[in-house]
């Protein structure tokens, strides 16, 4: 007996449809077949593919148990109130913190080292200046308030509550973020020519090619011994649907594909089908299925959400509510241990000022802390200098929108093998003259590290070209170009922590430390709110133990 002719057991072949077609399909065959599927718990193998090997998620950092969803604030511990608390860092993290323990009756003083708050959570607009540790950059947008691009957050997942209660309490109006348009491209420059496919065919053809690959195999009796009559008869229903069958179970096309000419305007012809594309191509290397599929991952909707005129809407609005806390310019030189409290030393507009308060909660990029004299132990002080951030890079344009009077495309996310990962269409203005759009989304890697090390203006000619591969307007159209490497911006030395946290996730004496770096939502601001709540928690618990 051959491998093609024996029978193959039930969690054989559902393993094979899994590795084949994704856990879509392996559902869709466990269904038809009457197998019980458990979705609580389940979740994508997939996910954005920032990087080949995928860094293991941290510890969860939970929540504090004592709050009445989905509003923070409740904590119910006895708390000595009026004590003091030195917040380092006015990003999403040190404002949740200062925001939430004042309202518990903490005296809150945030250091921040920037004239403005909210940390990597920005906006970039006409006239604005973007200072990198070697090189400063002016925005030359127009004027114009649909004109701007987010440099950092740029999308918020529907399951993000905390922020979104937020958003909600401090009436910041929210709208559609597009994350996953099947009418965008996916570019190899290796296969098909180096020509960019749309996402709609790739992933029309592949479920074709899949399912009768899978229909033929059921057919041929190759799993009859495994499968019921009723199983067999269930599974290729599902199949011929699933993949857009013919009768004799093979893919020929698909209208879901699209027709000739969709990806130009004035070239159309509904009346007509796409021939499919190679299945040896297809299959041939992971980018497909991992760029394809990433708006399985649960933070990576089809359909996300950001706020109306841009991100940093959700910073101010923060900000609005703790201003009266936050020492702008202050420069932290210093973090120093006392036995009844901490004395924070810094120096603001040349000038050096102290503070000292009973508990200091650190909210600063682990990068920056290792510049920092400190009285931190040896476990944190090791954590803080081994920890490491991406090297992410974000580049933008302002041009014609030719993307949609030329090609259709509304929002949405390209994706290439070349350096520059991602091409990013704005999500609002639809319709406009102009709009502004992301050129390069690089997450980190080898390719995060050229793009930091070249000059903004080698950037910004690296991007045009290799966006070129994919909408030659690029070439031509593209211009104003911006970017920000946030390894190289001062007081944030990186995009996101990648490393798993551990010491950090516990009290240093009465140092408490915060940020998304160090919740399970790494690079997120929903995680940087988590890591907060686990301060505050830190803080109350041991209050409320001291006055037990």
């Amino acid at each position: 007996m051959t491998d093609k002719t024996r029978p193959i057991a039930r969690r054989e072949f559902l393993a094979r449809v899994g590795r084949a077609a994704g856990g879509s399909a392996m559902l869709r065959a466990m269904a038809a077949m009457g197998v019980p599927v458990a979705l609580e718990g389940c979740g994508s193998s997939s996910s954005s593919a920032s990087s080949p090997a995928p860094v293991p998620p941290p510890p969860v950092v939970p929540a504090p148990t004592n709050i009445v969803s989905p509003r923070p604030g409740d904590w119910s511990a006895s708390i000595d109130v009026g004590k003091s608390v030195a917040i380092l860092g006015a990003g999403i993290a040190g404002m949740t913190a200062a925001l939430e323990l004042e309202r518990l009756g903490y005296d809150c003083t945030v250091l921040e080292a920037r004239s403005t708050a909210g940390g990597r959570v920005r906006t970039v607009r006409s006239g604005d200046v973007i200072d990198e540790t070697d090189s400063s950059q002016v925005c030359l947008f127009d004027a114009d308030p649909q004109l701007y691009f987010n440099a950092g957050p740029s999308r918020i997942a529907h399951h993000h509550e905390f922020l979104l209660h937020y958003c909600r309490e401090f009436g910041v109006a929210l709208e559609t973020f597009t994350n996953d348009n099947r009418a965008a491209l996916l570019h190899r420059s290796t296969q098909f020519g180096g020509q960019p496919q749309l996402a709609r065919q790739v992933l029309s053809d592949r479920r074709g090619y899949i399912a009768q690959l899978l229909s033929s195999a059921i057919d041929q009796g190759a799993l009859d011994m495994a499968l019921s009559p009723t199983d067999r008869d269930n599974v290729l229903r599902m199949l011929s649907q699933y993949g857009d069958l013919d009768a004799a179970g093979t893919y020929q096309r698909t209208a879901r594909a699209g027709f000739p000419g969709q990806a130009n305007v004035g070239s159309r012809d509904r009346g007509a089908l796409l021939n499919p594309l190679s299945f040896t191509e297809l299959v041939a290397d992971a980018f497909w299925e991992l760029r394809s599929s990433f708006a399985h991952d649960l933070n990576q909707q089809p359909t996300m959400l950001q706020p109306v005129g841009g991100m940093d809407r959700i910073a101010h609005a923060f900000e609005a509510q703790v201003q009266n806390d936050i020492i702008y310019d202050a420069v932290v030189t210093a973090i120093r241990r006392r036995t009844d409290g901490v004395l924070i030393e810094y120096d603001r507009l040349g000038s050096p000022a102290s503070l000292e308060a009973d508990y200091c909660i650190v909210a600063l990029p682990a990068p920056v802390l290792t510049s920092i004299p400190s009285d931190f132990g040896a476990a944190h002080a090791n954590e803080i200098a081994d920890f490491q951030y991406t090297s992410a890079v974000r580049l933008a344009f302002q041009s014609r929108r030719f993307w949609e009077q030329d090609h259709n495309i509304y929002g949405g996310i390209s994706w290439t093998d070349q350096q520059i990962t991602q091409v990013w269409y704005p999500n609002h203005g639809f319709g406009q003259s102009n709009g502004v759009m992301l050129g390069a989304y690089i997450f980190g890697g080898g390719d995060g590290t050229a793009f930091t090390n070249r000059t903004p203006s080698q950037r910004i000619t690296t991007a045009r070209n290799q966006a070129g591969q994919l909408h030659p307007q690029m070439l031509t159209e593209a211009d104003r170009g911006i970017s920000v490497a946030w390894k190289k911006v001062p007081f944030q030395l990186g995009g996101w922590g990648v490393s798993t946290p551990s010491v950090l996730l516990t009290a240093d004496d009465r140092f408490f430390f915060a940020g998304e770096h160090l919740s399970i939502l790494q690079g997120w601001q929903e995680g940087a709110i988590l890591s907060a709540y686990h301060a505050i928690d830190g803080i109350v618990q041991r209050d409320g133990a001291c006055c037990a």
